[in-house]
């Protein structure tokens, strides 16, 4: 009982602590609001998490996980078209943010951004997860008849563009700036390539 208890706790302070992070970023948020979202000391906290730093790289993890897991193999789908497994993704991607509310964060994307708030273990996990994102939906495009080096292209700029979507979403234009800039993210997949 005590050890899934604990376990119970660790993961609460973790989803607690993603509301924040994700959204307010990492140097807006204290351990102090967590434990009032949670109702909880700041002993149980530091007790999984002995710093903030340490919270913010098992969430980080955890995120990263979580994206590589339920999403990423949405790319490789055998039943569906790669235009189905791109939308489908990038589906997955706006549902995410929007359940956010208006002002949005991306894991990833704060990582990406704070790098003197983040490990270099937690960049060598979103250089990665960016780069297996490219390269599967590089991949879709190929398989669209693209070429690769045109899939590549438009991979890189896909994914530049929807993290740029979410920076300008959290500066001002909210899930529906973001869903404009996605809009246009969407038109140039949906492209047919030159025959």
């Amino acid at each position: 009982m005590g050890y899934a208890k604990g376990l119970q706790t660790r993961e609460e302070i973790l989803d607690a602590a993603g509301r924040l992070i994700f959204v307010r970023g990492y140097a807006a948020s204290s351990f102090s609001e967590i434990t009032a979202a949670l109702g909880i000391s700041l002993g149980k906290i530091t007790h999984h998490f002995p710093s903030k730093a340490a919270l913010f790289e098992a969430l980080f993890e955890q995120a990263v996980a979580h994206f590589r897991r339920e999403t990423l193999p949405i790319f490789e789908a055998p039943e569906l078209t790669p235009l189905q497994r791109i939308e489908r993704v990038f589906f997955r991607i706006e549902t995410f943010y929007a359940a956010q509310g208006e002002i949005i964060g991306c894991p990833v994307g704060q990582t990406m951004v704070d790098p003197m708030a983040t490990t270099v273990a937690m960049r060598g996990l979103a250089t990665s997860l960016l780069g297996d994102i490219e390269r599967l939906l590089a991949r879709n495009l190929i398989e669209m008849g693209w070429s690769p080096a045109q899939a590549a292209s438009r991979a890189a700029i896909v994914t530049a563009a929807w993290q740029g979507a979410v920076l300008i979403a959290r500066g001002g234009g909210g899930v529906d700036g973001f869903r404009r800039i996605l809009g246009h993210v969407r038109t140039l997949l949906a492209e047919e390539p030159p025959r």
